[in-house]
């Protein structure tokens, strides 16, 4: 006897057999038909890393500049504040002078 399919029934290991190779050529169908979308994903991406790098560079190289220029400002203002703690360390020493 058969089923609608035309598949005998009882004989399960048979369908799944043929599900399986039916699965593994529609999955082979699939990757073929994907393989060139990949290729140009690949190539999309291979172009916007290649366009990127010299946006990479010159933020690295403004980042640098930055930095340096910074490096003075923070120094003084290091400099300030240590002024300003020994100041504040003189005026408190000369308070408790003036209250004994």
């Amino acid at each position: 006897m058969t089923d609608e399919n035309g598949a005998n029934e009882g004989s399960s290991d048979e369908a799944v057999s043929a599900f399986v190779d039916k699965a593994k050529e529609v999955a082979g169908a699939v990757a073929e038909k994907a393989e060139p979308v990949v290729e140009k994903a690949k190539e999309v991406a291979g172009t916007v890393a290649e366009k990127a790098g010299p946006v990479v560079e010159k933020a690295k190289e403004m980042a640098g500049t930055v930095a340096e220029k910074a490096g003075p400002a923070m120094e003084k203002a290091k400099e300030s504040a240590g002024e300003l703690v020994d100041k504040a360390k003189e005026f408190l020493a000369n308070k408790d002078d003036d209250q004994k």
